[in-house]
């Protein structure tokens, strides 16, 4: 009801004062300056609760309860930011509130007709019948939502003919609204499992404790669990393969060599697999993190490929995967191209490729009367020649290779400055630097 106005004889806009009509004699008798002769002013508008009823026809289960799981961001304190990482972990249990229906009314107070219209059309164009308010953005309150609905008016407070009466003229406008009277919830702070890697039981051995257990046993079982403590176990003994943004569960039997994901006995179903878990999957909140052989890890906000249940779309947060290696000054390459298809037209000094085929690269090279292609030639127009796999700069009239993989061994790392994509150099071949087979105890959810 705050924040109207009208417009007085001289055109300005007035601010009508609002308050909560409902006030104690003290403060009644402060506001007539303790004299019966003060008059009050117009216009006014006095807010206050008119009735209070409980609410049968909302009524639900009054035992329910609601159990909420909520995962906070870490918080560094030396820096004052929050980190990408999880932080502390709660379970908020809500009591079934109770149902109330709340009726309160509006008294305008106006000094003549004109004012009074001013401030009712601004009010009721708002109730069609009804409009929704939200009392707090509070996450896990669910009683926040509510709606008002314009019940009923009285135009005026007076009487015609009014005669010698000089009271101030009042309409009155009635409201309701279902409103929840809501008990205090119960905040447990989990501390029992501070880390699970892969899964709390594998494939084999969840049959046994169910059949041995109780649920309330195997919940006791995590008891005397160190809070510092860390379970380590697999997932039925899945492997993480990691192609293109993407992880598949693979099961290799033991076997080192190359598999066929496409083959069903060698993949498993996501669904199936965060069936296990006791934590929610949040798409786009959940991580998937995955060790590096140097000891890092590299974390991954993950979400269900919605026409493949084999496959997990991840998101790498980039501050997670390794440094680049510097080469000559910096670890990245402004492209990856493929040199028989792409002309270098108006390069800039410095620029960088990283070359998927040879350029120039003949049993005719070198030999008089050979003329390699015009696109790779020196500004001198004498030929230049690498090889696939190479990284190659343009200091302005010649060509050099920066990084020679006929000769380089070292794992090398890179960024295609481009993309933002990152490679590394293994094995005589450039990978994303996070792709491949991760072994069960090598990779974890967090849900």
């Amino acid at each position: 009801m705050s924040n109207f106005a009208y417009k007085d004889a001289k055109g300005q806009l007035v601010r009508v004062p609002v308050r909560y009509g409902d006030m104690t004699r003290q403060v009644g008798q402060i506001l007539k300056k303790n004299s019966e002769n003060t008059m009050p002013s117009a216009p006014f508008i006095a807010c206050y609760i008119k009735d209070m009823q409980y609410d049968l026809t909302r009524l639900q289960d009054p035992t329910f309860i609601s159990k909420v799981q909520i995962r906070e961001r870490d918080f560094n304190e030396e820096t004052d930011q929050y980190l990408n990482v999880q932080g502390n972990n709660y379970t908020i249990e809500r009591i079934m509130p109770s149902p109330y229906k709340v009726t309160f009314s509006a008294d305008i107070w106006s000094s003549n007709t004109e004012q009074k219209l001013q401030i009712w059309e601004q009010l009721v164009v708002f109730f069609n019948p009804s409009f929704e308010i939200q009392t707090t953005d509070n996450y896990i309150d669910w009683t926040s939502l509510s709606t008002i609905t314009l019940e009923n008016q009285t135009w005026s407070s007076r009487t015609i003919p009014q005669g010698i009466n000089e009271d101030i003229d009042i309409l009155n406008m009635s409201f309701t609204a279902p409103i929840w009277i809501t008990p205090p919830a119960k905040v447990k702070k989990l501390g029992i499992v501070t880390k699970i890697i892969s899964n709390v039981f594998s494939e084999d051995i969840r049959g046994t404790i169910s059949s041995e257990y109780s649920s309330v046993d195997a919940a006791a079982m995590f008891e005397n669990i160190s809070p510092d403590a860390a379970i380590t176990v697999t997932p039925g003994n899945y492997d993480l393969l990691i192609l293109n943004n993407t992880g598949r569960l693979v099961h290799r039997n033991g076997l080192k060599d190359d598999i066929d994901i496409t083959n069903p006995l060698n993949s498993a179903s996501w669904l199936k697999l965060l069936d296990l878990y006791p934590g929610k999957f949040r798409a786009g909140l959940s991580q998937l993190r995955f060790t590096q052989p140097a000891g890092n890890d590299v974390i991954a906000y993950i979400s269900l490929d919605p026409i493949d249940e084999f496959s997990m779309i991840l998101n790498i947060d980039i501050d997670t995967i390794p440094s680049n290696t510097i080469i000559s000054g910096r670890g990245t390459v402004d492209a990856v191209i493929n040199p028989e298809t792409f002309s270098p037209v108006s390069i800039a000094a410095t620029t960088r490729y990283l070359i998927l085929e040879d350029i120039n690269i003949s049993d005719q090279f070198g030999q008089a009367g050979y003329d390699g292609p015009d696109a790779w030639k020196n500004n001198n127009l004498s030929d230049f020649q690498a090889h696939a796999n190479d990284i190659i700069e343009w200091n302005g009239s010649a060509w050099s290779i920066v990084f020679d993989s006929t000769v380089i061994s070292a794992v090398t790392y890179i960024t295609n400055s481009y993309t933002g994509t990152q490679y590394k150099w293994v094995d005589d071949s450039w990978n994303k630097s996070y792709e491949g087979i991760y072994e069960a105890k090598l990779w974890r959810l967090i849900l």
